[in-house]
């Protein structure tokens, strides 16, 4: 398609385009955090218990999951415009639905549909502004959508915490609505006319479609359920089940000239080295906001109303860093920014590991922040490059891929703090200890990552037919 520049500036039209593709990204990543922040308050609502209202999160997780692995497909099929139109229309209808739920049964139902629709929403929107920007500037609007997105870990349990105060959780799914329909608004005016077209021949990998999403959704649910505190018999059937459908998939893929996500576009070193990387940031980031209520409670013996204090310093440090490593990995690339935010990261891990619970309360946060800072620098660099290393028609292919990697490693790091929370006397240590390590292995993968901006503009001549 031709990209809407002048040069290489973006046209404002262009600009607000990807502003209102960041917000559709946003709700998907707001809806999350603010229901998971108000399920206590919904169990006498729904006349339920603490372990029946956790299904409503679950639910949803496994439905966007099985979601995922559709985006490249649909987008060659509709057009990436209408797969976020669709999106767009099935999560407000969702959210819509939830917030008149009656009771636990109906509320399940209602979240499989938003949940179905959701995890279409978020990479729908990024392959969205994969494909409106020019390679030069990916490091830039990559590290803006990034500042967009990141605002949801940090916003989320404030505002839920909120409505849930005045009685009025049903607004936590309401809210929904007007933002949908602002950006499907959006969407349809100011998208490129080509994206609101896709190729009515395009075939379905029906095979594809019988492996790998319930072999996804399988390991997810094990893990999932393994931080619930499932029976290990139970977690040990659903994650082989599941890995026996990948494996059977991955076999398959490579045999057929059109998989459902190609798993040869991991020949480019460049985006697997990226989709490594940010399978790890997705580890971190949610060991990072699962264990840093646990130490503002343990360690720092804060009260209730400032336990969220640690993860708003934590994103703080995130939105800066954020913003400025991706617009520097345009001039000078991501290799040096990734390796040396995972120093700062690493370094800040084991201190925050080794002092939290003997040094002053400024001394802490501050540590928090710096983390932040350092992380920022893996994420937003990391970002941009994968999609600076591919070609536009391969954008909805490598998106379903990073998503089916960054949920994975989420539920991970989040069933990891779990874990570790039961095994360990002191779960903030520990947690940062396996940030700390963590970030080790991206100092050695970011070697991997273009040393240049303008390396990285190469790599896709040479990349296997999709």
């Amino acid at each position: 398609m031709t990209v809407n520049k002048v040069g290489e500036r973006l046209t404002n039209s262009t600009r607000w385009a990807i502003a209102a593709m960041a917000l559709a990204a946003l709700m998907a990543v707001l809806n999350g955090t603010t229901v998971t922040a108000s399920l206590e308050a919904m169990a006498p609502a729904l006349d339920t218990t603490i372990s029946g209202v956790v299904w409503i999160t679950t639910v949803y997780l496994v439905a966007a999951s099985a979601s995922v692995p559709l985006i490249g497909w649909l987008t060659a099929r509709i057009g990436s415009a209408r797969v976020l139109q669709l999106a767009l229309v099935g999560f407000a209808l969702g959210s819509l639905l939830s917030g008149f739920a009656w009771d636990l049964p109906s509320m399940l139902v209602f979240r499989v549909l938003q949940g179905l629709a959701g995890g279409m929403l978020e990479p729908a929107a990024l392959a969205v502004i994969g494909v409106l920007t020019p390679v030069s500037l990916m490091g830039r609007v990559m590290g803006f959508v990034s500042l967009v997105i990141n605002l949801g870990p940090v916003v989320g349990p404030l505002l839920g915490g909120f409505l849930v105060s005045v009685g009025a959780w049903a607004w936590i799914f309401w809210m929904n609505v007007p933002l949908a329909v602002l950006v499907g608004i959006a969407a349809w005016r100011l998208l490129p006319s080509d994206e609101q077209r896709g190729d009515s021949g395009a075939t379905v990998d029906v095979l594809g479609l019988l492996l790998l999403p319930p072999g996804f959704v399988l390991v997810l649910l094990g893990v999932n359920r393994w931080g619930a505190g499932a029976a290990p018999v139970i977690v040990g059937a659903l994650v082989l089940a599941g890995v026996a459908l990948l494996v059977a998939y991955v076999r398959h893929a490579l045999r057929v000239e059109e998989p459902l996500v190609d798993i040869r576009l991991l020949r480019i070193p460049s985006f697997a080295a990226a989709l490594g990387i940010m399978s790890v940031v997705g580890l971190v980031m949610y060991t990072q906001l699962a264990v840093l209520p646990i130490l503002a409670e343990r360690s720092l013996a804060l009260a209730p109303i400032w336990q969220a204090l640690p993860v708003a310093v934590l994103g703080s440090g995130l939105l800066v860093s954020m913003t400025l490593a991706g617009r520097f990995s345009d001039d000078i690339g991501p290799r040096i920014l990734v390796r040396s935010g995972a120093a700062v990261t690493a370094v800040t891990a084991l201190l925050i590991a080794f002092g939290h619970d003997r040094w002053p309360l400024g001394v802490v946060l501050g540590l928090v922040a710096l983390l932040g800072l350092g992380f920022g620098a893996i994420a937003s660099p990391t970002f941009a490059s994968l999609y600076r290393v591919l070609p536009k028609a391969s954008i909805a292919q490598g998106t379903a891929a990073l998503f089916i990697m960054l949920q994975l490693f989420a539920s991970t790091g989040v069933t990891v703090v779990g874990f570790l929370t039961e095994a360990s006397a002191n779960p903030a240590s520990s947690a940062h200890f396996v940030i700390a390590g963590a970030a080790v292995i991206v100092t050695f993968a970011a070697s991997l990552l273009p040393s240049r901006a303008d390396d990285a503009a190469v790599a896709p001549a040479s990349q296997p037919r999709t």
